[in-house]
C-alpha cells in the first residue's frame, strides 16, 4: 500500500570522492539463483520471462506467512489488536474487525520499532555504511536495504515479515513490455508503466555503476540484480506510505501494509503523538468479521493499476479518470508560435489532463482554445498557454466565447477517437500477446487481460459520459444560434410588411 507518488531518484549523485570502508569483510553466499541480466535500455523487460522471480516472499494470498508474521510482531511490542488477517473476497487477504468497530474509532498502534524507515538498522552493518556514506536517497537506499534483509533470510529481524510479502505483486512493474504493449495499447497508463520501468532500470544501473561494481563482496549480483531492485521496488510502490506527523518520512509498516483499499473510505495511516504508535481513525463502523479498509489516496484505476496490481468494479472509484490526450495541428500555419508560447510555459504540443465524469478541467479548454484560435489572436496565445499550465498565481480567467463552439468540437474529436481505439482493443482486434504459454503462464495472462479489459471499460465510461455531455452542449449551443438567426429573418420580414 502507498500514499502519493514520489519520484525516483536514478540519477542521484554521491560525493565525488567517498572514503572507502576500512575493512571489507566477504559477503556470506546465502543464496544462488539464475536470473537473467537486464539490458541498461528500457527495451529489456520485454525480453524477459514472466517466470522469474526471488526466492524469498510468499505466494500473494498465503495466510501461513502472514499468521507467523501476526505472532512475531506481537511478541515485538505489537498491542493485542481488534482486528485479524483472513482470506477476503476483496484484495486475497486483508484485515477484518473481531469486535464491533465504531466510526471515529483508532486502530493499529504499531510502534516506531516496528517500522522500517530510511533510518532503520542494517543487519549486515558494512553494507549500510556504504549506502549512507554515498548519500543514497530515500527510494533506493530503502529498496536495496528490502535486498539485504531478505538474503539474510533468518539472520534478519525482519525475516517474518519478508516473509509475508507478495514474492511476484501484479504492478505493472511485473509487466513484460510484451504485455504492456498488447494489453495496454488503449490506455494512456501505459506510456507511464513504461517510464517506471525504466526508471528503475535506471535507478538499478546507478546504483551497480556507483556503488556494487566497487564493492563486489558486499554487493554480490546474484543478489543485488534487476531482479530483485524489481521485486523490492514492486513492494514500495505498493505498501510505502508516507507519515505526515512525522515529517512526510516515508515508511513500510508491517501488519497495517495488510489492510485493502476502498474508493469509499477517507482513512489513511499516520503518526499518532498521544499514543506514538501508527494508527489510522475509521470512518465508518464495522461489524465482526466485516473487513476493514484504508484509502490509498485518491487515485484513478489506471494509477491503482499501476502501482497495486487491481481496477475497482467498474463504477465504484469515484476518484476515476482517464489522461485525456491532445495536441497542435502541425498543419495550423500558426502552428509555430503555439509551441512556442506552450513551451515558455512549461508546455508540449501533446499534452494530458484528466477526464473526470463529472467534466473536465478548465486547463483542458485553454488548451483547446489555443489549438483552434485563428491568426488574429496570436497576441493571445501566451494567455491561453498560461491558463493550460495553470502555474499563474491565481486560476486565470479562460473566457472566449467567439471559440466556444470550435473547441468544444476539438475536444469532442478527440473523445471520439479515444473511444476508437478501446472500442477496438475490447472487441479484440488487438488483444493478445504472442507469449509461450504453460499452466501457471496461462493462469496469468488471464488476470492481466481481465484487469486490462477492466480498466478499458472504466476508462470508455468517462469518455462516453463526456462524450453526451459535449454532443448535447454543440446541439444546445447550435440550437441556439439558430433561433438567433430565425429570430433575426423575422425581425426583417415585419420591418419589411
Amino acid at each position: 500500500m502507498a500514499s502519493t507518488a514520489t519520484a525516483l531518484h536514478p540519477q542521484f549523485r554521491p560525493p565525488s570522492h567517498p572514503r572507502a570502508p576500512r575493512r571489507i569483510r566477504t559477503y556470506p553466499p546465502t543464496l544462488r539463483f539464475t536470473i537473467r541480466a537486464a539490458a541498461a535500455s528500457t527495451s529489456a523487460p520485454a525480453q524477459r520471462e514472466a517466470e522469474a522471480g526471488v526466492p524469498w516472499g510468499c505466494e500473494i494470498e498465503s495466510l501461513e506467512s502472514a499468521a507467523s508474521l501476526e505472532r512475531w510482531l506481537t511478541a515485538s511490542g505489537l498491542p493485542e489488536q481488534r482486528l485479524a488477517l483472513e482470506k477476503v473476497d476483496i484484495g486475497e487477504r486483508g484485515l477484518v474487525a473481531l469486535k464491533n468497530v465504531r466510526n471515529g474509532e483508532k486502530l493499529l498502534f504499531v510502534p516506531p520499532s516496528l517500522v522500517i524507515t530510511a533510518d532503520s538498522e542494517w543487519t549486515n552493518r558494512e553494507v549500510g555504511e556504504v549506502m549512507k556514506r554515498y548519500s543514497v536517497p530515500d527510494w533506493p537506499l530503502l529498496a536495496t536495504y528490502l535486498i539485504s534483509e531478505a538474503s539474510l533470510e533468518g539472520s534478519s529481524r525482519w525475516s517474518s515479515y519478508i516473509d509475508a510479502l507478495p514474492r511476484q505483486p501484479y504492478s505493472l512493474l511485473y509487466w513484460t513490455r510484451t504485455e504492456i504493449d498488447a494489453y495496454l495499447v488503449a490506455c494512456p497508463i501505459r506510456e507511464r508503466a513504461i517510464s517506471r520501468i525504466g526508471d528503475v532500470i535506471g535507478t538499478y544501473n546507478d546504483l551497480r555503476d556507483r556503488i556494487f561494481s566497487k564493492y563486489p563482496d558486499l554487493f554480490p549480483e546474484e543478489v543485488y540484480n534487476m531482479e530483485t531492485f524489481r521485486w523490492s521496488f514492486g513492494i514500495l510502490f505498493s505498501r510505502l506510505v508516507r507519515l505526515e506527523s512525522m515529517d512526510g518520512r516515508v515508511a513500510l509498516v508491517p501488519w497495517a501494509d495488510m489492510l485493502n483499499h476502498s474508493p469509499e473510505v477517507d482513512a489513511f495511516l499516520d503518526y499518532d503523538k498521544s499514543s506514538q504508535g501508527i494508527v489510522f481513525t475509521t470512518d465508518r463502523s464495522y461489524q465482526p468479521g466485516e473487513q476493514v479498509f484504508i484509502s490509498y489516496g485518491k487515485k484513478s484505476s489506471g494509477e491503482l493499476l499501476l502501482s497495486y496490481g487491481f481496477v475497482p468494479k467498474e463504477g465504484t472509484n469515484p476518484n476515476d479518470s482517464v489522461e485525456f490526450l491532445v495536441s497542435l495541428n502541425k498543419s495550423d500555419e500558426c502552428y509555430k508560435e503555439k509551441l512556442q508560447a506552450l513551451k515558455r510555459h512549461g508546455l508540449s504540443e501533446c499534452e494530458s489532463f484528466p477526464l473526470r465524469v463529472t467534466g473536465w478541467p478548465v486547463e483542458l479548454m485553454a488548451y483547446a482554445f489555443l489549438v483552434v484560435s485563428p491568426p488574429e489572436m496570436i497576441q493571445r496565445f501566451d494567455e491561453m498557454a498560461v491558463a493550460a499550465s495553470n502555474k499563474g498565481s491565481a486560476k486565470p480567467a479562460v473566457n472566449y466565447p467567439e471559440l466556444d463552439e470550435e473547441a468544444l468540437q476539438f475536444i469532442l474529436d478527440c473523445c471520439e477517437s479515444s473511444i476508437k481505439k478501446y472500442t477496438k482493443y475490447l472487441e479484440g482486434a488487438k488483444g493478445s500477446a504472442e507469449v509461450s504459454i504453460n499452466s501457471k503462464q496461462a493462469t496469468r495472462t488471464l488476470l492481466l487481460k481481465q484487469l486490462a479489459r477492466d480498466l478499458c471499460i472504466s476508462e470508455r465510461r468517462i469518455l462516453y459520459r463526456s462524450q453526451y455531455i459535449l454532443r448535447r452542449r454543440l446541439r444546445d449551443m447550435r440550437a441556439g444560434g439558430e433561433l438567433k438567426a430565425l429570430s433575426l429573418f423575422n425581425g426583417l420580414r415585419n420591418l419589411f410588411k
